[in-house]
């Protein structure tokens, strides 16, 4: 499995490929599809896994999916991908609209790219807002961060599930690379010992 780490957008949100030589997912697709789509080079990619909803996130979805792609979801996020919930408005930026094309409730385990990709519910950012786990890494979204957390005062933000969301990752078993939405990756073990939103 390959990682690429690509910061998108102005305000710096990390979009993550992972790849096995000939097709690719998206985890995170960010707000520049020109930018991906040269770094995918002849990859094809397959999928968009999307962490939560919010527009930096999400912004370049509708054109990968438009050239195949398949967008995922968490149930608890479609309804924030239609006005101020995914904070398009908020911050100036227009999005295409989009429809997922396969709706998550967690704990699924999908299969992709030769990978098996556990997906954690971990709501408080957003209701909607997932871990993507794959060998030993987390994709954590705006979730975890190194040394902080997710905003919780935007739309469907909830300070209580973040904080049994945080329980849920620090109770997994083992040590994990912890690749975030935003700035620096970090692991599970050193969040445990020193966010001091923990």
């Amino acid at each position: 499995m390959r990682i690429k780490t690509i910061v998108t957008g102005e305000i710096g949100e990390n979009a993550y490929i992972i790849d096995n030589g000939k097709e690719a997912i998206i985890i995170d697709s960010g707000a520049d599809y020109e930018k991906l789509k040269k770094e995918l080079g002849e990859l094809t990619c397959v999928a968009v896994l999307l962490t939560h909803a919010h527009y930096d996130h999400i912004g370049a979805a509708a054109r990968f999916q438009q050239c195949g792609a398949k967008i995922y979801l968490h149930e608890g996020d479609v309804g924030l991908l239609n006005g101020f919930g995914n904070l398009a408005d908020m911050f100036g930026e227009k999005l295409e609209s989009f429809t997922p094309d396969i709706i998550l409730k967690g704990d699924e385990i999908i299969e992709l790219c030769g990978e098996k990709i556990r997906v954690l519910a971990t709501p408080g950012h957003t209701e909607g807002s997932v871990c993507y786990i794959i060998n030993n890494v987390i994709f954590s979204g705006d979730t975890l961060f190194n040394l902080s957390v997710g905003r919780t005062d935007f739309p469907t933000g909830n300070p209580a599930k973040l904080r049994d969301s945080l329980k849920k990752l620090f109770s997994l078993e083992g040590e994990y690379n912890v690749l975030p939405g935003h700035n620096l990756s970090t692991t599970l073990m050193f969040e445990k010992n020193n966010n001091p939103y923990v």
